[in-house]
């Protein structure tokens, strides 16, 4: 099978500092930046390096923006230093893990 090498490095990239994240004993921060439930972030030290790769050569990005239209309108129609657009995002995050949806959450 022909790989899309740029899929393939994203998304090797992405599980090995999740798996790098982990094994320093940042599991909660891996979950909550990476966006990997703390389950699988458990998993990933476990993984050989081949099993990692044999993920990232799946052909399918492994991880999705959790960044709602909400969000995507109000950055595209509202200038913002970088400052604030983390702290939309951070505060976005926050409130996703509270359970809040969209129209009650900060972003």
């Amino acid at each position: 099978m022909n790989i899309d090498l740029d899929l393939y490095e994203l998304n090797l990239f992405y599980l090995l500092k999740a798996r790098e994240m982990a094994l320093k004993g940042q599991s909660q921060t891996a979950s909550l930046v990476m966006g990997i439930s703390q389950d699988n972030v458990k998993r990933l030290p476990g993984l050989s390096f081949e099993k990692i790769r044999a993920l990232a050569r799946s052909g399918a990005l492994c991880y999705t923006s959790r960044l709602p239209d909400k969000l995507w309108k109000e950055f595209e129609n509202t200038e913002m230093d970088e400052e604030l657009v983390r702290a939309r995002v951070l505060l976005m995050i926050a409130a996703e893990g509270q359970g809040h949806d969209d129209d009650h959450g900060a972003a």
